[in-house]
C-alpha cells in the first residue's frame, strides 16, 4: 500500500528561484506579504523573494547565516556568526539581540518561531564536527535565552503539532525524527520517542509540519523530500527533487498549496540546478 501510495502522486518540482548558492537553506513564508525568505548559509545571504513576480530582496549577514524568519512585529529575526540579529525589511537596520553561545567552533544553523513567538535555533560545528556539544536555544522576546536541548552534534529541521504541544526535531547524525512535549509558556521541550528514522543512507535536514499534521523531510544526499505519519512511523509519499542535496522545506502560498525546498551543492558534481529553490503544487 505505501509504495502504491507514493507512485499514485507524481508531483513536478519547479524550479523558483537560482543564484548559484552554496547551500540554500531555512525556507519561511511571510503570509502577509507573499514572500518566500531562505538564506544562502555560505555566501553570508537573507533572500526575500516574490515567487510571483520574480523580485528578490537581500539582506547581507557577517558571516553565515543559519536561518531568517519573521517575527510578530514583521521584523526578520536572524541567526549569523556573530549572534541573533533582528532587522526591520524596509531600512535594513540590524540590531542585536542576542549572543545564545560564545564558542568559536560552533555556528548557528537551523532556526524557527515556535507558536508563541519565541526563536528556537540550534548550533552545529563551523569548520568540523564536535559529537555532543551543540545545542539547541530559545530566544525570548526580550532576548533573554537559555538552552532548551544539549548534547547534540548537528542541530537541524524542526516544528511543532498543530496544536502546539509537540516538538518534532532533528538532530541529523542520529538519522531520526525526534518528537518531544513541548511547553508553549515556557518552551521546554521533553523527549518521548523517534517518530521516523531514515534507512537509505541519506540525512534528515530540514523538516516542517503540515495542516494535517503530518511532517515534510528534505533529505541531504537522497534527492527527495518526503512526507511522513508521526503517529504511525510510516511513509507517505515521496517527492522527488533533481537534486542530491535537499535541505528544508515550508509551507507557502496563498492557502499554503505550495511545498517550497532549498537544495544544496555537494562540491564533487557538477549538478546544473544544485543550490535552487524549487516548489511543488500539493493542492
Amino acid at each position: 500500500m505505501e509504495k502504491k501510495s507514493e507512485q499514485a502522486k507524481v508531483r513536478k518540482p519547479e524550479l523558483v528561484f537560482y543564484a548559484d548558492s552554496i547551500l540554500l537553506e531555512g525556507p519561511h513564508w511571510d503570509a502577509e506579504n507573499s514572500l518566500l525568505y531562505c538564506v544562502s548559509i555560505e555566501n553570508n545571504m537573507i533572500y526575500a523573494i516574490d515567487p510571483e513576480t520574480g523580485e528578490v530582496q537581500t539582506y547581507l549577514t557577517d558571516g553565515p547565516v543559519g536561518c531568517a524568519v519573521l517575527d510578530q512585529e514583521g521584523m526578520i529575526l536572524e541567526a549569523e556568526r556573530s549572534g541573533i540579529f533582528r532587522i526591520d525589511p524596509r531600512t535594513k537596520e540590524k540590531q542585536l539581540v542576542a549572543e545564545a553561545h560564545n564558542d568559536e567552533r560552533m555556528r548557528y544553523n537551523d532556526g524557527k518561531l515556535d507558536p508563541k513567538g519565541r526563536l528556537l535555533v540550534g548550533t552545529m560545528g563551523y569548520e568540523g564536527t564536535y559529537e555532543g556539544e551543540a545545542a539547541l536555544y530559545a530566544i525570548e522576546k526580550d532576548g533573554t535565552g537559555r538552552k532548551v536541548l544539549d548534547g547534540l552534534t548537528l542541530a537541524n529541521g524542526m516544528g511543532w503539532s498543530p496544536d502546539g504541544k509537540t516538538l518534532y526535531f532533528i538532530d541529523t547524525p542520529t538519522k531520526k525524527v525526534g518528537s518531544y512535549a513541548y511547553d508553549t509558556k515556557t518552551g521546554e521541550a521533553n523527549f518521548e520517542k523517534y517518530v521516523v528514522e531514515i534507512t537509505d543512507g541519506s540525512n534528515p535536514d530540514g523538516m516542517c509540519v503540515d495542516l494535517e499534521g503530518m511532517i515534510w523531510v528534505a533529505q541531504y544526499g537522497g534527492g527527495k523530500v518526503c512526507r511522513w505519519d508521526p503517529e504511525t512511523g510510516k511513509k507517505l509519499e515521496k517527492i522527488r527533487i533533481p537534486v542530491k542535496n535537499v535541505t528544508s522545506c515550508c509551507l507557502g502560498g496563498k492557502n499554503l498549496e505550495y511545498l517550497y525546498i532549498t537544495t544544496a551543492k555537494d562540491g564533487e558534481t557538477e549538478e546544473e540546478l544544485a543550490g535552487g529553490l524549487f516548489r511543488v503544487k500539493l493542492s
